[in-house]
């Protein structure tokens, strides 16, 4: 399994990267924004994509709208700082499989994220 993280705060994609690999075994690639990530998605196939929401040029929803409209279906999760329903509506609408709210700590964020990504893949695969 390869998940792609997609974070504009590198101190968190390593953070992800480092807690998805070692403790949970789910392999990850990263990247820093929206335009990288699809980038990626053209040379890399990942079975799930955990994207934060608030990142500069393109956000979340627009980054899940972008890939959903190039007919791109690999999973989606939105991990986010904000709580708003606003953009977990939204991000449900536009076709994210799983909205998930970051939190300060780190081993239960994680271990939960790792339980959304092992759901999902084997949900949809």
């Amino acid at each position: 399994m390869k998940v792609l993280l997609v974070d504009d705060d590198p101190l968190f994609l390593e953070l992800s990267k480092t807690f998805l690999e070692v403790s949970h075994g789910i392999t990850s690639d990263t990247a820093n924004s929206a335009r990288e990530a699809l980038t990626k998605l053209e040379k890399d196939s990942y079975d799930v994509i955990v994207s934060d929401h608030d990142m500069p040029f393109i956000d979340g929803i627009k980054f899940l709208r972008t890939i959903r409209n190039k007919k791109i279906s690999i999973p989606f999760i939105l991990f986010t700082g904000f709580g708003k329903d606003e953009i977990m509506h939204l991000a449900i609408e536009n076709g994210a499989n799983s909205v998930m709210q970051k939190t300060s700590n780190p081993k239960v964020q994680y271990s939960e994220l790792s339980k959304q990504i092992w759901q999902i893949v084997s949900s949809t695969g």
